[in-house]
Protein backbone atom coordinates (compact mmCIF):
# COMPACT_ATOMS: atom_id res chain seq x y z
CA UNK A 1 0.00 0.00 0.00
CA UNK A 2 2.84 2.21 0.96
CA UNK A 3 4.58 2.20 -2.10
CA UNK A 4 1.55 2.38 -4.61
CA UNK A 5 0.86 5.49 -2.58
CA UNK A 6 4.30 6.67 -3.08
CA UNK A 7 4.04 5.68 -6.67
CA UNK A 8 0.69 8.10 -6.83
CA UNK A 9 2.04 10.52 -5.17
CA UNK A 10 5.73 10.76 -7.50
CA UNK A 11 3.64 10.53 -10.55
CA UNK A 12 1.57 13.61 -9.45
CA UNK A 13 4.59 15.72 -9.25
CA UNK A 14 6.27 14.76 -11.85
CA UNK A 15 3.04 15.27 -14.38
CA UNK A 16 2.07 18.82 -12.56
CA UNK A 17 5.45 20.02 -13.57
CA UNK A 18 5.60 18.56 -16.87
CA UNK A 19 2.25 20.00 -16.83
CA UNK A 20 3.49 23.98 -17.18
CA UNK A 21 4.97 22.98 -20.69
CA UNK A 22 7.98 24.99 -19.32
CA UNK A 23 10.78 22.68 -20.39
CA UNK A 24 13.13 25.89 -21.04
CA UNK A 25 12.73 26.82 -17.46
CA UNK A 26 12.63 23.26 -15.35
CA UNK A 27 13.91 19.57 -15.30
CA UNK A 28 11.98 16.71 -14.44
CA UNK A 29 11.24 17.05 -10.01
CA UNK A 30 13.48 14.75 -7.27
CA UNK A 31 10.86 13.10 -4.47
CA UNK A 32 11.86 11.65 -1.62
CA UNK A 33 10.62 11.16 2.08
CA UNK A 34 11.15 11.55 5.71
CA UNK A 35 9.62 10.26 8.72
CA UNK A 36 7.62 13.23 10.90
CA UNK A 37 8.78 11.49 14.31
CA UNK A 38 12.82 11.56 13.18
CA UNK A 39 14.82 12.94 15.64
CA UNK A 40 16.21 15.50 13.72
CA UNK A 41 13.33 17.33 12.96
CA UNK A 42 12.84 17.93 17.08
CA UNK A 43 16.58 19.07 16.79
CA UNK A 44 16.21 21.53 14.90
CA UNK A 45 14.53 23.59 17.77
CA UNK A 46 18.64 23.56 19.01
CA UNK A 47 20.23 23.91 15.45
CA UNK A 48 18.14 26.65 14.12
CA UNK A 49 15.90 27.88 17.13
CA UNK A 50 12.80 27.00 19.40
CA UNK A 51 10.27 29.27 16.97
CA UNK A 52 11.01 26.58 14.62
CA UNK A 53 8.14 23.77 14.34
CA UNK A 54 8.08 20.23 14.50
CA UNK A 55 5.96 18.02 12.31
CA UNK A 56 3.91 17.38 15.02
CA UNK A 57 3.31 20.73 15.87
CA UNK A 58 1.94 21.41 12.46
CA UNK A 59 0.24 18.03 11.89
CA UNK A 60 -0.81 16.04 14.96
CA UNK A 61 -1.47 12.92 13.70
CA UNK A 62 1.89 13.41 11.09
CA UNK A 63 3.57 10.13 9.90
CA UNK A 64 5.73 11.04 7.01
CA UNK A 65 6.79 14.27 5.15
CA UNK A 66 7.38 14.92 1.44
CA UNK A 67 9.81 16.60 0.19
CA UNK A 68 10.60 17.60 -3.63
CA UNK A 69 13.03 19.15 -5.46
CA UNK A 70 12.15 20.67 -9.02
CA UNK A 71 15.91 21.44 -10.23
CA UNK A 72 16.00 24.73 -13.20
CA UNK A 73 17.47 24.34 -16.56
CA UNK A 74 21.15 24.95 -17.27
CA UNK A 75 20.20 28.11 -18.60
CA UNK A 76 18.19 29.47 -15.74
CA UNK A 77 21.18 28.54 -13.46
CA UNK A 78 23.35 30.14 -15.45
CA UNK A 79 22.22 33.23 -15.40
CA UNK A 80 22.18 35.27 -12.15
CA UNK A 81 25.92 35.27 -12.01
CA UNK A 82 26.08 37.27 -15.11
CA UNK A 83 23.37 39.78 -14.55
CA UNK A 84 23.43 42.57 -12.11
CA UNK A 85 19.95 43.58 -9.79
CA UNK A 86 18.23 40.38 -10.20
CA UNK A 87 18.51 37.76 -13.31
CA UNK A 88 14.76 37.87 -14.92
CA UNK A 89 14.97 34.48 -15.90
CA UNK A 90 15.75 33.52 -12.47
CA UNK A 91 13.05 35.53 -11.70
CA UNK A 92 10.48 34.22 -13.39
CA UNK A 93 11.14 30.44 -12.83
CA UNK A 94 11.08 31.32 -8.82
CA UNK A 95 7.82 33.31 -9.43
CA UNK A 96 6.27 30.56 -11.63
CA UNK A 97 7.27 27.85 -9.28
CA UNK A 98 6.66 29.45 -5.99
CA UNK A 99 2.89 29.82 -6.85
CA UNK A 100 2.59 26.27 -8.60
CA UNK A 101 3.86 24.98 -5.14
CA UNK A 102 -0.04 25.91 -4.12
CA UNK A 103 -1.65 24.18 -6.82
CA UNK A 104 0.75 20.64 -6.45
CA UNK A 105 0.11 20.27 -2.67
CA UNK A 106 -3.55 21.03 -3.37
CA UNK A 107 -3.75 17.73 -5.69
CA UNK A 108 -1.55 15.78 -3.42
CA UNK A 109 -3.97 16.92 -0.38
CA UNK A 110 -7.33 16.34 -2.90
CA UNK A 111 -5.46 12.40 -3.47
CA UNK A 112 -4.32 12.21 0.10
CA UNK A 113 -8.09 12.89 1.58
CA UNK A 114 -9.74 10.35 -1.29
CA UNK A 115 -7.42 7.52 0.88
CA UNK A 116 -8.84 8.97 4.85
CA UNK A 117 -5.62 10.61 5.08
CA UNK A 118 -4.47 14.11 6.40
CA UNK A 119 -2.10 16.50 5.11
CA UNK A 120 -0.70 19.87 5.53
CA UNK A 121 1.16 21.93 3.58
CA UNK A 122 4.15 24.54 3.91
CA UNK A 123 4.18 27.73 2.33
CA UNK A 124 6.86 27.56 -0.54
CA UNK A 125 8.34 30.84 0.40
CA UNK A 126 8.46 33.34 3.16
CA UNK A 127 7.96 31.25 5.88
CA UNK A 128 9.49 34.15 8.16
CA UNK A 129 9.19 37.07 9.96
CA UNK A 130 11.38 39.82 7.79
CA UNK A 131 11.73 41.82 11.52
CA UNK A 132 13.80 38.96 12.94
CA UNK A 133 14.14 36.60 10.53
CA UNK A 134 13.00 33.33 12.03
CA UNK A 135 11.53 31.26 9.68
CA UNK A 136 8.94 28.42 11.50
CA UNK A 137 10.11 25.94 8.95
CA UNK A 138 12.56 25.20 6.44
CA UNK A 139 12.42 23.31 3.34
CA UNK A 140 16.02 23.28 3.08
CA UNK A 141 16.32 21.19 6.24
CA UNK A 142 13.35 18.94 5.35
CA UNK A 143 14.99 17.83 2.23
CA UNK A 144 18.38 16.88 3.80
CA UNK A 145 16.33 14.75 6.22
CA UNK A 146 14.48 13.29 3.58
CA UNK A 147 18.26 12.39 2.00
CA UNK A 148 17.44 14.66 -0.94
CA UNK A 149 21.03 16.11 -0.78
CA UNK A 150 23.24 17.66 1.93
CA UNK A 151 24.10 21.86 2.79
CA UNK A 152 27.01 23.11 1.02
CA UNK A 153 29.05 26.36 2.21
CA UNK A 154 25.87 28.87 0.35
CA UNK A 155 24.06 27.36 3.06
CA UNK A 156 21.74 25.35 0.11
CA UNK A 157 21.02 22.07 -0.46
CA UNK A 158 23.03 19.77 -2.93
CA UNK A 159 21.19 17.39 -5.11
CA UNK A 160 21.44 14.60 -7.65
CA UNK A 161 20.44 17.57 -9.53
CA UNK A 162 22.46 20.49 -8.49
CA UNK A 163 21.04 23.47 -5.98
CA UNK A 164 19.73 25.62 -8.78
CA UNK A 165 15.87 25.25 -8.14
CA UNK A 166 12.97 25.33 -5.78
CA UNK A 167 12.01 22.88 -2.55
CA UNK A 168 8.36 21.88 -1.90
CA UNK A 169 7.14 19.88 1.86
CA UNK A 170 3.54 18.28 2.45
CA UNK A 171 3.58 16.52 5.71
CA UNK A 172 0.73 13.94 5.80
CA UNK A 173 -0.31 11.13 8.13
CA UNK A 174 0.41 8.64 5.41
CA UNK A 175 2.90 6.58 6.51
CA UNK A 176 5.62 6.14 3.86
CA UNK A 177 8.86 4.96 4.26
CA UNK A 178 11.75 7.19 4.96
CA UNK A 179 14.44 7.32 2.62
CA UNK A 180 17.79 5.78 4.24
CA UNK A 181 20.48 5.77 1.62
CA UNK A 182 23.47 7.43 2.54
CA UNK A 183 23.94 11.27 0.80
CA UNK A 184 26.98 12.34 -0.99
CA UNK A 185 29.08 15.50 0.11
CA UNK A 186 29.33 17.95 -2.82
CA UNK A 187 30.17 20.97 -1.82
CA UNK A 188 33.61 21.24 -2.79
CA UNK A 189 34.73 23.76 -0.77
CA UNK A 190 33.48 21.61 2.22
CA UNK A 191 35.37 18.65 1.49
CA UNK A 192 38.94 20.22 0.60
CA UNK A 193 38.48 24.01 0.57
CA UNK A 194 39.11 23.68 -2.97
CA UNK A 195 36.33 26.60 -3.80
CA UNK A 196 34.97 30.09 -2.02
CA UNK A 197 33.39 31.40 -5.14
CA UNK A 198 29.80 31.56 -3.39
CA UNK A 199 31.88 33.91 -0.92
CA UNK A 200 33.57 35.79 -3.28
CA UNK A 201 30.56 36.31 -5.73
CA UNK A 202 28.04 37.74 -3.15
CA UNK A 203 27.34 41.30 -3.53
CA UNK A 204 26.52 42.06 -0.11
CA UNK A 205 29.05 39.84 1.60
CA UNK A 206 26.67 37.78 3.28
CA UNK A 207 29.02 35.24 4.02
CA UNK A 208 30.29 34.57 7.41
CA UNK A 209 33.11 32.16 9.05
CA UNK A 210 30.10 29.97 10.84
CA UNK A 211 26.72 31.86 9.78
CA UNK A 212 25.46 34.15 7.29
CA UNK A 213 24.16 37.99 7.32
CA UNK A 214 20.62 37.01 6.72
CA UNK A 215 19.49 40.65 6.90
CA UNK A 216 21.98 41.53 4.46
CA UNK A 217 21.18 38.99 2.08
CA UNK A 218 16.90 39.93 2.61
CA UNK A 219 18.03 43.18 1.88
CA UNK A 220 20.11 42.54 -1.28
CA UNK A 221 16.66 40.01 -2.31
CA UNK A 222 14.06 42.86 -1.95
CA UNK A 223 16.62 45.34 -4.05
CA UNK A 224 16.45 43.14 -6.59
CA UNK A 225 12.77 42.61 -6.62
CA UNK A 226 11.98 46.11 -6.91
CA UNK A 227 14.21 46.62 -10.23
CA UNK A 228 12.75 43.81 -11.59
CA UNK A 229 9.11 44.89 -11.19
CA UNK A 230 10.19 48.29 -12.82
CA UNK A 231 11.96 46.22 -15.90
CA UNK A 232 9.54 43.23 -16.21
CA UNK A 233 6.50 41.85 -15.49
CA UNK A 234 7.39 39.89 -12.40
CA UNK A 235 6.02 40.93 -9.65
CA UNK A 236 6.92 38.57 -6.16
CA UNK A 237 10.60 37.39 -7.56
CA UNK A 238 12.79 38.88 -4.60
CA UNK A 239 15.83 37.14 -6.28
CA UNK A 240 19.35 37.27 -6.18
CA UNK A 241 20.48 33.35 -6.99
CA UNK A 242 24.46 34.79 -7.69
CA UNK A 243 25.95 32.10 -4.80
CA UNK A 244 23.84 29.17 -6.42
CA UNK A 245 24.43 30.37 -10.02
CA UNK A 246 28.42 30.40 -9.73
CA UNK A 247 28.83 27.26 -7.66
CA UNK A 248 30.26 24.03 -9.78
CA UNK A 249 27.77 21.97 -8.56
CA UNK A 250 24.71 24.09 -9.45
CA UNK A 251 23.34 22.29 -12.33
CA UNK A 252 24.25 18.66 -12.68
CA UNK A 253 22.86 16.39 -15.18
Amino acid sequence: MSDSIKQKIEQIIINEIAALNRPDLFRKPLISYSSGHDKRYFDLKKVIGDWHLNPVELLQDVNSIISYFVPFTKTVVSAPKNEENGASLWGEAYEIVNSYFNHINEVLSEYLASLGLSSKAIPATHTYDPKDMKATWSHKSAAAIAGLGTFGSNRLIITDKGSGGRFGTLLTSANLEANKEPVPDRCLNLKGGSCDLCYKICPVNAFLDDDIDRFACQEELFKNGEKLRERTHLVKADVCGKCISICPVAYIE
